[in-house]
This record gives C-alpha cells, structure tokens and sequence, in this order.
C-alpha cells in the first residue's frame, strides 16, 4: 500500500518531498510493529473488534512519538530492523498451527479499495500534512488490518497471531525498499528509485522465503 502512495507521491509533489516521504515510511514501520504486538496481545482474550481498535491506537501513539525525533536513513533502518526482530519476540508465541480458511471473495477487493483510500487520502492533503506526516500515515495498517481481521473472525487468535508471525520478517524488505527509495528518488528520479527499492525488496523476500522452506524441510 505504500508503494504507490510514495510513487504517487512523486508525480505530484516532486523527488525531494517523495524522498523524505519515504524516510518518513521508514521510520513508520516501527509503529506497524506496534500495531501487531497489541493487536496479538489483545486478541488472546478479546475479539477482533477491541484488537483492531487497541492495535490502530498503538499505531498512532508510536507515529506521533516517532515524529518526534529526526531520523537519518542509517539509523532509521536499524530501528526498522531492531523493532521487527524484538516484535517478534513479543508477540504471544505460535503454539497452535491451524490451516488458514479460503479467502473469501471480498478479501482482494476489500484490500484494494483500502488501499486506494490511503493513495487517495494522503496524495489530496500531501500539501498541508509535508513529507514528513505523508510519509508517517502512509504506512497506516489496512490491509493488513483485513488479513489478520479475517483469520482472527474465523479460526480465532492462534492464526491471527500465527500470520503475525510470518508478517514481521517480511517487513525487513519492505524496510529496505523505502531506503533505496529516499535515497535514491533524488539522484536518480523516481522510475529507477523504485526499480532499484523493487528489486532490494524482491531479494530480501526471496532470501525469507527460502529460509521458510529450509527450516521446514525433513
């Protein structure tokens, strides 16, 4: 969902701004860390409504604390890096291994329409927020909200905190992409930024996914 935000972000308000924008998503992540913590803590005991609503909170809790702070690229990558390995440690652990339910037919749509609304909202009032609260609600978990809202309402707790799990080493790419991003938008322009950030992000996905399959191998 990020992704085309900043893209779009590109087109309308120039390199410079994507380019801190995208820092600034960076740095956001931390806060979507946040958000599936709380929301696995919670839904041990609650169900997905009070869950999704406690992990949004903690989004926009640790996105304005965050704000707070000027980051350089460097650093904010390592705190992207360190949130989503302690995450993982904080979240409740992975006991049960339900299979997942079929997706339903309304889960891609219903994603996608969230996802425009973000690119929508944030590219209308980019001029007001600046790049650097542009960047910060960019990252704002819908859809990944829908994913873990659906196993949750479904097969209960254990696999919404399952998906959490194999959410959080993931995110490492994502990490990597808004980098290449804020560095790169100004140098090179934004069509080769994101070529560059697609394939990092790609290589980092491809490295978790064969680990997943190493550690599962007889």
């Amino acid at each position: 969902m990020a992704g085309p935000t900043l893209f779009f972000l590109a087109m309308e308000q120039g390199d410079a701004f994507a380019g801190a924008a995208a820092l600034s998503t960076l740095v956001g992540l931390v806060a979507v860390a946040a958000f599936g913590v709380v929301y696995g803590w919670v839904a041990r005991r609650r169900g997905w409504p009070l869950s999704l609503v406690a992990g949004w909170f903690a989004f926009a809790v640790a996105t304005v604390l965050l704000q707070t702070v000027r980051w350089r690229p460097a650093v904010a990558l390592v705190a992207v890096l360190a949130a989503f390995a302690l995450a993982g440690r904080l979240l409740p652990p992975d006991r049960a291994h339900p299979s997942p339910p079929p997706s339903p037919a309304w889960d891609l749509p219903l994603r996608m329409l969230g996802t425009l609304a973000v690119v929508l909202t944030v590219t209308h009032v980019a001029d007001r927020l600046g790049p650097s609260w542009s960047g910060a609600v960019t990252p704002f978990p819908i859809a990944l909200a829908v994913v873990v809202v659906f196993a949750h309402a479904q097969q209960g707790a254990p696999l919404a905190i399952r998906l959490l799990h194999g959410f959080f080493p993931a995110m490492w790419g994502f990490g990597l992409f808004c980098l290449v991003v804020a560095l790169a938008m100004v140098p090179l322009g934004p069509w080769l930024a994101f070529l560059l950030a697609l394939l990092a992000q790609l290589s980092v996905h491809a490295v978790v996914l064969w680990r997943m399959l190493h550690m599962r191998a007889p």
